[in-house]
Order: C-alpha cells, then sequence, then structure tokens
C-alpha cells in the first residue's frame, strides 16, 4: 500500500545521509528512531483521508483531514516527548540574538521572487477554500513537522559542522530538506508504480533547505512559517484577484 510504503521509501532514499553527516557524541540512536517513528507516523496520518474515504470527517476539497490529523499529531508529541524543551523546537517567538535582520531580508526575498514568479510564470484560479487551506494548513504545520520536530531531532544526531555566512547546519537540514522535496515529487502508486516529478522535488527541496537555515539561524519557526505561508499564498491570492 502506498500509504506506508512511500514514506518508508523516502527514509531509504536518504539513508545514505546518515552515514556522511558527522554525528554528535552517543547515545543518539534514540533521535534517529524518534525522527524515523515520527516521519512514518506523520505521513500516514496526513496521507489516510486520501487513501480511506472514511477518516475524512471534513469531505472537503483540500485535504484539511489530513492536515488536522498532522497537528494533533504533533500536538501528541510535544506532550508525552520531554526529552527536548519545547522552545528548542522552535516554539517560540523569541528569535536568536542577531538574526532579525538576517530573517526580514530572507523573507523579503522570497516576496520579491514569488511576485516575479506570479507575474511571469504563473499563478493560479484557486478558491477561497484552498487560500484558507493554504494559509492555515500545511504553511504551517508543515513546518512543525519538518522544520521543528523532524530537524531538531536531527540536531541531536548530527555535529553542525556546515557553515553558510553565520549559519551552522549540519546534515539534518539537508535530510529534511530531501524528504521535503520527496513529499511534493515522489508518489508510489498501491500497484508500486513510481512517479517522479523532478521540478516540484527541486524547488520545494530548494525551499525546504532555506526555512531549514532560517530555523537554524534564528531558533524560531516564525519567520519558516512566515516565509511558507508567502510561497502557498502569493501564487493563490493573485490568481484568484487578477
Amino acid at each position: 500500500m502506498s500509504i506506508l510504503s512511500t514514506p518508508i521509501a523516502y527514509l531509504i532514499i536518504v539513508l545514505p545521509l546518515f552515514f556522511i553527516g558527522k554525528k554528535q557524541q552517543p547515545p543518539y540512536k534514540e533521535y534517529i528512531i524518534a525522527f524515523t517513528i515520527y516521519a512514518i507516523l506523520d505521513m500516514l496520518v496526513t496521507a489516510l483521508p486520501i487513501e480511506f474515504p472514511a477518516f475524512d470527517f471534513m469531505h472537503l476539497d483540500m485535504n484539511w483531514s489530513g492536515k488536522i490529523y498532522s497537528y494533533i499529531l504533533a500536538i501528541l508529541f510535544f506532550l508525552f516527548y520531554k526529552k527536548i524543551p519545547l522552545a528548542q523546537f522552535g516554539m517560540t517567538t523569541k528569535q536568536n540574538e542577531g538574526s532579525l535582520r538576517f530573517s526580514l531580508w530572507t523573507t523579503a526575498t522570497f516576496i520579491l521572487v514569488m511576485f516575479a514568479y506570479c507575474i511571469f510564470i504563473g499563478r493560479y484560479q484557486t478558491s477561497i477554500e484552498n487560500i484558507l487551506f493554504q494559509l492555515t494548513m500545511p504553511s504551517v504545520v508543515e513546518e512543525i513537522t519538518c522544520r521543528g520536530i523532524l530537524l531538531t531531532l536531527l540536531s541531536m544526531v548530527f555535529v553542525p559542522n556546515y557553515k553558510i555566512g553565520k549559519i551552522n547546519f549540519g546534515m539534518g537540514a539537508i535530510i529534511t530538506a530531501v524528504i521535503f522535496g520527496l513529499w511534493h515529487g515522489l508518489y508510489i502508486s498501491n500497484a508500486f508504480e513510481i512517479s517522479m516529478s523532478w521540478v516540484p522535488f527541486i524547488y520545494t527541496g530548494i525551499i525546504g533547505f532555506v526555512l531549514a537555515l532560517v530555523k537554524e539561524r534564528t531558533g524560531s519557526l516564525l519567520f519558516p512559517i512566515i516565509i511558507h505561508i508567502i510561497v502557498n499564498m502569493m501564487p493563490q491570492t493573485m490568481g484568484y484577484l487578477f
């Protein structure tokens, strides 16, 4: 079944990266286990209403039910997983010292890039439902999951021995970016037919990596969420308005 084979395939693809990254001092296996279990569970609950309509309690065009399940999973994780402080997962509005300027410039850059994309490449004829969905669901819960929970768990595994400017990061930023790209580009059917859309994979993978850098620099999910909203919302709103 694709609901299970797809997340397992994602993890198999990124498995070599676990051997490349420089690891922290043991013990770190428990964080790898937590990362693996959470990644699979989140993809499972998100896909449930798509694979099994009985789980779609919202009965709307967008996958509201799946994203709500993802929210619930994150809440349960934060309630019961106490090895890492909540703020370390980025669940705080407090920004690391000296990071605000970087965050504002990065956000402004995304606004300009998305505006150019909408003008010269494309914008979507969408609905009010889709606009509200993009504003409140994937833009927020995907950041909590990917740049919050998964990236933070991997930060306990890998040494932040890479550097771009003033940003130190580890292999976790790369792994979560690849998984984020796979979420949007790779699909495995129930008949185990593989479909790979390379443009969404590369596009969202790059965005995922930048958002990981923002989280690592700021220590907060505030700006990653704002940037994710911008990326999701601008093509939708401009397509609706124009």
